[in-house]
């Protein structure tokens, strides 16, 4: 039970004042009468109030002191794919990490031009990087290595993917110099530890650039998006250590704008991007096309997601376009279930993986591939487990025997 006492105050104007003659002994003596007797029992009246206070509330209990709740333990994803990150403070160093990424699978392909199958190390990276000055500065060196496979080759470095520096200019612009990875096409701006197929659909395949040594620079203003960088078109040295300078460049634009809350798919997240690429020396690691072209996209809805992507190659021997379709669903947090198609039509190029192992060439001309797959995430993209089968059909071109199969696939994707 609790009490609540109040004061009331009385407002008394002139005109209210009681007339009394304070000269007079009768009335002097009848006010200091009624005033003591008030005073006497307001005394008694708060006195009993305080008492049955103190009686209904009991002993008063000593003030408990403040505890701060318990921090809830990490998990055990969290305390292993952290455990190479070292962070510091020391106004110079703010964290240096030891990263690598292993993405192992076996396949079998089964077509009407043979059928082939074997387990292999689809990438297989180690590295590290760290941050500066407030995060202002970051670097990473990134190397690709060989020797898992099932060709007997021994474990050794094999070609440097990533050396970089990124230099934070100001909040909304990065200057990147170094050897990097050029972001173009919706599936290829998508890291290979994060991708939720086993193989990018073959027209990004036969159009992207590998990484090269170049210099980059991207920003973002409210929300528009941009990048623009200039690349090498071949590279010099065992192990890729710097670009040839005998040799040609490449040229990369990009531009986004942020459609969230717009379109109907893409009320939690939206990026509309058109991406252009300009090289004088197609091939590795220049783009596949004198000029590529890409405007994609990638929106989610609560748990699903739709990327596409609308792209074509031009140029110096290649006349390519074709279209990507790819839907995504979480059933739960940790399964997930893929969809994609993809069509080309004109100069295109089999996967050099699984479908070009069974035929005699890679030259095919209006090719259609539907991919379904189930992603199971264990901790997240740090590791999960993977399966998927995907049709592919496509007419001959060139004297080619064209291609009609299917690939199957299973695999483990593992990133620290």
């Amino acid at each position: 039970m609790a009490w609540n006492l109040t004061k009331t105050n009385v407002r008394l104007d002139a005109g209210d004042m009681p007339e009394f003659n304070a000269s007079s002994p009768k009335c002097g003596a009848e006010l200091n009468t009624q005033t003591e007797f008030m005073k006497h029992s307001i005394l008694a009246i708060s006195v009993a109030l305080c008492s049955s206070v103190v009686a209904l509330a009991g002993p008063v209990a000593a003030k408990s002191p403040v505890v701060e709740p318990p921090v809830e333990p990490s998990s055990l994803c969290d305390t292993v794919f952290k455990a190479t990150t070292f962070k510091f403070d020391n106004g110079i160093v703010d964290q240096f990490k030891v990263i690598g990424r292993y993405q192992g699978q076996y396949h079998w392909t089964e077509a009407e031009q043979g059928d082939e199958s074997s387990y292999e190390t689809r990438r297989w990276r180690l590295g590290m990087e760290a941050k500066f000055f407030d995060e202002k500065v970051f670097f990473r060196n990134n190397w690709n290595i060989d020797g898992l496979d099932d060709d007997g080759d021994d474990v050794k470095f094999e070609s440097i993917y990533e050396l970089l520096v990124a230099v934070n200019l100001t909040d909304d612009l990065k200057l990147t110099l170094g050897k990097q990875k050029p972001l173009i096409t919706r599936e290829y701006r998508l890291s290979s530890k994060k991708i939720i197929t086993f193989e990018r659909s073959a027209l990004v395949n036969q159009l992207f650039p590998d990484a090269s040594w170049g210099v980059s620079i991207d920003g973002k203003s409210d929300k528009i998006s941009y990048m623009v960088g200039a690349y090498a078109a071949s590279f010099d040295g065992e192990y890729n250590e710097w670009f040839d300078t005998s040799g040609g460049m490449f040229f990369l634009a990009s531009l986004g704008y942020d459609l969230t809350g717009i379109c109907p798919i893409g009320k939690d997240s939206a990026d509309l991007r058109l991406d252009y690429s300009y090289t004088d020396e197609k091939g590795a690691p220049g783009p596949g096309a004198q000029n590529v072209v890409s405007l994609n996209y990638d929106g989610t809805n609560g748990r699903f997601r739709l990327i596409w992507d609308v792209l074509g190659g031009f140029g110096d021997g290649t006349d390519v376009f074709g279209v990507v379709l790819l839907p995504s669903y979480h059933i739960t947090d940790k399964f997930e279930v893929v969809g994609r198609y993809d069509y080309a039509n004109g100069d295109v190029v089999l996967q050099k993986r699984y479908e070009a192992r069974v035929v005699n060439s890679r030259n095919v001309s209006d090719y259609h591939a539907f991919y379904g797959g189930a992603n199971y995430y264990i901790c997240d993209h740090n590791l999960k487990l993977m399966a998927g089968v995907e049709y592919a059909t496509a007419s001959s071109r060139g004297g080619s025997e064209g291609y009609d199969g299917f690939t199957f696939f299973t695999g483990v994707r593992l990133y620290f």
